[in-house]
């Protein structure tokens, strides 16, 4: 795995017909946040081949707009990625290690967390992502980071390159 690209779901609305967390599904404003945030990465070109999905309604739905930019990307949807801890989403993640460019579509604060902890351990290359990754991780940010070499997944041997949010590239 040559870089691992963590994708918080969009914005959701509070609460959903069902009164489940599971089933909340985007805004509008979410559609759009999910769509900018694909659009951005396309323009560094990234082509990540694969996804791995939390099975709530909010993740399928920030997935669903990745595919607009992404339409070959291979998706595969799991229930442990729902409200997943770092440790969960490190199980996950090794099950795709021949996985050039790898996306976890996922929650938090797991993801942010598990970010937190590849920044710690393995440091970064843009100061100025790590210090923004460490204040928030907010629905829609997009942290990737680099394998420094190849090897199996490690926690270690990834640095943080870039962090993203909606907000930021309304900014720029």
């Amino acid at each position: 795995m040559r870089q691992l690209i963590l994708f918080r779901h969009a914005k959701t609305e509070p609460y959903s017909e069902t009164g489940s967390d599971e089933t909340r599904q985007l805004t509008d404003r979410g559609h759009l946040d999910a769509q900018a945030i694909s659009v951005q990465l396309k323009a560094l070109g990234i082509e990540p081949t694969r996804a791995l999905v939390s099975t709530a309604r909010r993740t399928r739905q920030t997935v669903a707009e990745f595919k607009r930019v992404y339409t070959d990307i291979q998706v595969q949807f799991y229930e442990q990625l729902y409200l997943a801890d770092p440790e969960e989403i490190i199980n996950c993640i090794q099950t795709a290690e021949d996985t050039e460019t790898l996306v976890v579509i996922g929650h938090n604060p797991g993801l942010h967390e598990l970010a937190l902890q590849l920044t710690e351990y393995g440091g970064f290359s843009n100061s100025f992502a790590a210090s923004q990754l460490r204040v928030k991780f907010p629905t829609a940010a997009m942290a990737i980071f680099d394998a420094k070499e190849e090897a199996p997944f490690d926690i270690y041997n990834f640095q943080l390159s870039e962090f993203f949010t909606p907000k930021s590239l309304a900014e720029a």
